[in-house]
């Protein structure tokens, strides 16, 4: 199954429904499920904007490397939000990493509130085996910022 005809989604044995947002690599779960990777084209057409800034150092340069979400990323990662196929959108850390530095640096207006609502669902993962790759189909990793707006979902209205 996929979400958009690009993003895999596969129903692990737990009964989650996993999606696969932009990496071009697959994820093997311990419990040996596979949620197949994107396409190249996929990858790169939703990869993150970014901003490279070179500090010379003489022998070699430090490369400060700033990230942002691209309106066509942001459009359709709300669409996954929305979408009530999928529980969890695994994606990139980086790509978690920006989104949650947008949601830091907005004014606090409603459309700041909706777009936190799409940290109720990415995550990235989490590996149980450095070695093998292997990740965890109960445990998946999100930001303080997904944390704060997780926890207040879940405060009884």
């Amino acid at each position: 199954m996929k979400f958009h005809n690009e993003f895999p989604i596969i129903k692990l044995f737990n009964g989650l429904n996993v999606m696969n947002f932009s990496s071009p690599h697959s994820y093997v779960f311990v419990t040996r499920e596979v949620l197949p990777a994107c396409s190249d084209e996929v990858a790169q057409r939703y990869k993150l904007d970014s901003d490279h800034t070179l500090h010379d150092r003489g022998v070699y340069s430090d490369v400060l490397i700033k990230y942002s979400i691209s309106n066509k990323m942001c459009d359709l990662l709300v669409k996954a939000y929305e979408y009530n196929g999928v529980d969890i959108i695994l994606v990139p850390y980086p790509v978690l990493d920006a989104w949650s530095a947008m949601i830091r640096n907005l004014e606090h207006d409603d459309y700041l509130r909706y777009l936190e609502q799409v940290l109720l669902k990415i995550r990235t993962c989490k590996l149980d085996d450095r070695v093998t790759k292997a990740i965890r189909s109960d445990q998946f990793c999100t930001s303080l910022e997904g944390l704060m707006v997780i926890n207040e979902a879940m405060v009884p209205a």
